[in-house]
């Protein structure tokens, strides 16, 4: 590789990367180039890489969970230096429109992500405005710290719920984002936290979260056993990381009357066979929570720096960016035993 050049993961189609070579970017007034150290996969990029998430443009550089070290500063960008380690924002908005004006940019009607509609980090080097980019402590691994943009997600979900302190909280599906929002749960104080997954290594991490209950079960045969936990008056709050119609059914099912249900998954799947009397009977509240906004970023760095939460045991494998194609393809055939595969761009 020349001097000045980097290498690129470049996903041409669905199954297919090469990695090719590309001058290094240099940053602009109020831009920052990050070298990238390690970007977690997640089933968003699986979905991409195997051709099913809807409009996505090929050939595309996937890549939305990452850290990496502040390599050069343009100017007028001030708190941000050579040398510094930083974790990424993925969602760039527009600034302008109605959302951003009431400062949901997270929401921006002309908003993207890093890894879809622009580049993302399956690369050495990344080009960004430096308001995307956020300070890490020093001590944190670069590779672990990737799942604090995770993390902020499921931070901005809870707090869209509004979880208190005296309330029950179900969290269906114990994924990555599930066992997140377990121990976040936790971590606010919930009296009653109920993790349920069907497999039994994600119950053990669960229980290792902090959840108080487990239930190892499918989402229908665990509404009479959250009834049980509950003394029959049903949950406050169900938080939803699987996202099919059963799941939804079975939440409203374990919902207290007046209870919130939290729908957290992203799936593009259209429900069938759901009746809305529950939602009228119970006057249920549906949450809908979409990505993260600025200000989630740093209490979730601080909850990580300060080891409240262990972001060690998500890394399932870590690969090189030459080998970015094995990480996929191990990806595809073993989802269900995988948190998250790292690949390290040689940074950290």
């Amino acid at each position: 590789m020349g001097r000045g050049a980097m290498k690129v993961a470049i996903l041409e189609q669905p199954r297919k990367f090469v990695v090719r070579e590309r001058p290094v970017p240099r940053a602009e007034a109020g831009e920052v180039v990050v070298r990238i150290a390690a970007t977690a996969v997640c089933h968003t990029d699986l979905d991409m890489y195997l051709g099913h998430h809807p409009g996505v443009r090929y050939p595309v550089v996937l890549g939305h969970e990452a850290t990496g070290t502040i390599a050069t500063v343009g100017a007028d960008v001030s708190g941000l230096q050579p040398g510094q380690n930083v974790i990424i924002n993925p969602v760039i908005s527009c600034g302008h429109c109605d959302c951003c004006r009431r400062g949901d940019e997270h929401l921006c009607r002309n908003a993207g992500i890093i890894g879809r509609e622009f580049e993302g980090s399956l690369s050495q080097y990344i080009r960004l405005r430096a308001r995307y980019v956020h300070p890490l402590p020093a001590h944190l691994p670069l590779a672990e710290a990737t799942l604090i943009e995770t993390l902020a997600t499921v931070r901005h979900a809870q707090v869209r719920a509004g979880i208190a302190a005296d309330e029950s909280v179900v969290v269906l599906g114990q994924g990555t984002t599930g066992l997140l929002h377990t121990r976040l749960a936790v971590l606010t104080g919930a009296k009653q936290v109920i993790a349920i997954s069907r497999t039994q290594w994600k119950i053990d991490l669960a229980t290792r979260m902090g959840a108080r209950h487990t239930v190892r079960a499918s989402v229908d045969e665990a509404v009479d056993k959250v009834q049980q936990l509950t003394d029959c008056a049903g949950a406050d709050v169900v938080i939803d990381t699987v996202g099919d119609a059963d799941t939804l059914r079975a939440g409203i099912a374990m919902l207290r009357p007046g209870g919130r249900f939290v729908s957290f998954s992203l799936g593009h799947a259209d429900f069938s066979g759901l009746n809305a009397f529950g939602l009228y009977f119970k006057e249920i509240s549906i949450i809908g929570t979409r990505a993260l906004t600025h200000v989630d970023m740093a209490p979730s760095i601080e909850l990580v720096a300060s080891g409240k939460i262990d972001m060690s045991v998500f890394v399932t494998a870590r690969y090189p960016l030459d080998q970015v194609a094995a990480a996929f393809e191990e990806y595809e055939c073993n989802p269900s035993r995988i948190l998250r595969i790292v690949i390290d761009a040689g940074g950290d």
